[in-house]
């Protein structure tokens, strides 16, 4: 067994056993190589995402992730893709183009950082044209209190998947375009994160700001 199945197979016996929950799971296209794009909270996010997924997900983070063992298990559950520090974004964006064109499914936080408060920022634009240049789909997700991860007696963590958007290929591809699209993906994410909040509000649970230790 690969380390990267038996990272998938631990963390996801954790969801699993804490009763995370995926919605919309037929939403997913059966394309391999495919952008999926979700907020971001905590480092419990990417086993949370690859959970909805019954193949493996590429993600593409920068290498200080990597300086723990629990972080590198989790990172490891998606086959990530480590980059320098000194990377710049449009080495990640060329990165996740050359994954996607060797028909890898990869996985995107468009809001740029961790909210550790679950409260959603605005997605920096990239997505867009890393889909628009692989030509393919973009897939909107949103998870939900990913950062009690190891809490599994709180029963609250929802993964929520959205129906796949194809991107126009017809428009003059300019930066209108691009804004167009980045505004799309996070009105589509937000809308998934709405209804998560909500069944967490009606079962009587809480969003919670994630502990510094899954930070």
């Amino acid at each position: 067994m690969s380390f990267y199945m038996l990272a998938k197979f631990l963390t996801g016996l954790v969801l699993k056993i804490g009763g995370a929950r995926v919605i919309g799971r037929e939403n997913i296209p059966e394309d391999k190589s495919l952008v999926v794009i979700a907020n971001h909270s905590s480092f419990g996010d990417p086993p949370a995402v690859s959970y909805a997924f019954d193949r493996p997900i590429t993600y593409i983070a920068k290498e200080d992730f990597a300086k723990n063992f629990f972080t590198k298990v989790l990172f490891s559950a998606g086959g990530v893709i480590f980059l320098k520090a000194k990377d710049s974004d449009l080495t990640a964006m060329r990165t996740a183009i050359k994954a996607l064109k060797e028909e890898k499914t990869v996985c995107i936080f468009p809001e740029g950082k961790r909210n550790f408060d679950q409260q959603m920022t605005e997605f920096k634009p990239g997505a867009a044209y890393i889909a628009y240049r692989a030509g393919v789909k973009v897939l909107p997700l949103a998870v939900i209190n990913a950062g009690d991860y190891w809490r599994i007696w709180r029963r609250n963590i929802i993964i929520n998947v959205g129906q796949p958007i194809v991107l126009d290929k017809e428009t003059k591809f300019d930066q209108a375009y691009l804004d167009r699209y980045n505004e799309l993906f996070e009105q589509k994410v937000r809308d998934l994160f709405a209804e998560n909040a909500a069944i967490i509000a009606k079962e009587g649970k809480k969003m919670r700001r994630v502990p510094k230790k899954y930070r």
